[in-house]
């Protein structure tokens, strides 16, 4: 018999591979935060480590698309929606920043000229 559309023959879905989220746990286990963040502060010293574990995060990050923005026309509702929760409030946050960091009166002759 046929599965209904929406359901599958596995409603808990596909089973995780146990040796490839035991080596995911390893992994993140092995890199210390504050190693990395002392590494960084005192490059090219520290930059071994930084090579190291950026050569590590592919096994334990999934792979993010890029999204080159050059103006505001060039961000589409497609791309919003392809981005994570943490990109657009990091995308959120810069742009909150930028308007913080900008004289008001500017940004009021700019609000002009966008009406």
């Amino acid at each position: 018999m046929p599965f209904k559309k929406g359901q599958s023959g596995n409603p808990n879905g596909r089973p995780k591979d146990p040796v490839a989220t035991a080596i995911r746990e390893r992994i993140t286990e092995t890199i210390d935060l504050e190693k990395l963040k002392a590494s960084l502060r005192i490059l090219p010293e520290g930059g071994e480590y930084v090579q190291g574990v950026s050569k590590l995060l592919p096994f334990v990050l999934p792979r993010l698309n890029a999204i080159e923005v050059t103006s505001l026309g060039d961000i589409t509702p497609d791309d919003l929606r392809k981005m994570s929760e943490g990109e657009i409030g990091a995308l959120s946050n810069l742009i909150i920043q930028e308007y913080e960091r900008r004289d008001i009166s500017k940004i009021e002759n700019d609000s002009n000229h966008l009406q």
